[in-house]
């Protein structure tokens, strides 16, 4: 397998998201808070395609906006949608 794509989290510690990039880059612009992440100093995970790297993504990024969300806004948001 060789990887076409890279997915990487962003170093800064207040950010953390999830993007992806092509595997020749060797800097990578992280799109939410706009700093440079060195591709050489973070771990990667290598896929093949670029729909398996925007689905990892979207999964990583899912799974940390929930981790982040307090309980109170949890359980607002379920009541406003009922």
């Amino acid at each position: 397998m060789k990887a076409e794509y890279y997915v990487v989290r962003c170093s800064n510690l207040s950010c953390g998201k999830f993007s992806y990039c092509k595997a020749i880059q060797k800097t990578k612009m992280c799109p939410y808070c706009e700093r440079r992440i060195n591709l050489s100093k973070v771990e990667k995970i290598a896929v093949e395609t670029n729909s398996q790297a925007r689905k990892l993504v979207q999964e990583f990024n899912k799974k940390l906006g929930e981790l982040r969300e307090p309980s109170w806004y949890k359980e607002n948001k379920g009541k406003q949608t009922q």
